[in-house]
């Protein structure tokens, strides 16, 4: 079994510096651990709009385009075989199709279908940390509102779904790289897979 982690929140967070941070840690502690693209990014680079701007077809390929990923590296036979997976967003994704477009019981059902048969086994949610929504690669949103509406709409909905995720603190200021949440992650990873050499 592919252990499955899910960072979830808002754009700007730093979901995908994160994710490629605790795949490092994990295979410096022997775990092959790999961090899969975030799909706005890859529906971007499609000319799909994204964000503020999507449309309905554009949130259905990301929803079926990271279930798909997922499931790729899930049941991967030819090596290397991994042992994490790390998901640059995941059921989250559903949330930005809702806020455009309202309930959609098409993507609701996948979305919902996805958790149940091929559940995460740990999904955390980063906060606002508001240092890096203007950063980037001109990709994520900057609207500030639309980021707090979103972070609203996420945790929103894992409540109203009962979907357990853990919320990461908030960073020291001293703690610019966020090594505070990578500990936690690869430490809670190192557990629940028995092994040891915690950071």
């Amino acid at each position: 079994m592919v252990y499955k982690i899910s960072l979830s929140s808002t754009q700007g967070t730093g979901k995908t510096t994160l994710a490629t941070l605790v795949a490092g840690e994990l295979k410096r502690r022997g775990v092959e651990a790999r961090a899969l693209a975030e799909m706005s990014t890859v529906a971007r680079e499609k000319g799909l709009p994204i964000n503020e701007q999507t449309t309905r077809a554009a949130q259905l390929w990301i929803l079926h385009a990271q279930f798909a990923e997922e499931l790729a590296y899930q049941a991967r036979t030819a090596p290397p075989k991994y042992d994490v997976i790390i998901c640059d967003r995941g059921v989250d994704n559903y949330c930005y199709l809702e806020r455009r477009f309202g309930p959609d019981q098409y993507a609701l059902a996948l979305t919902l279908g996805h958790v149940q048969e091929f559940p995460y086994d740990r999904i955390y949610v980063l906060p606002i940390v508001n240092d890096s929504l203007g950063e980037g690669e001109g990709i994520r949103s900057t609207d500030t509102a639309f980021q707090r509406e979103m972070d609203r709409a996420i945790r929103s909905f894992f409540d109203t779904q009962k979907i357990t995720y853990k919320e990461l603190p908030l960073p020291s200021p001293q703690d610019h790289l966020r090594e505070e949440w990578v500990r936690c992650i690869v430490n809670q990873t190192l557990t629940d897979l028995g092994k040891g050499s915690r950071m």
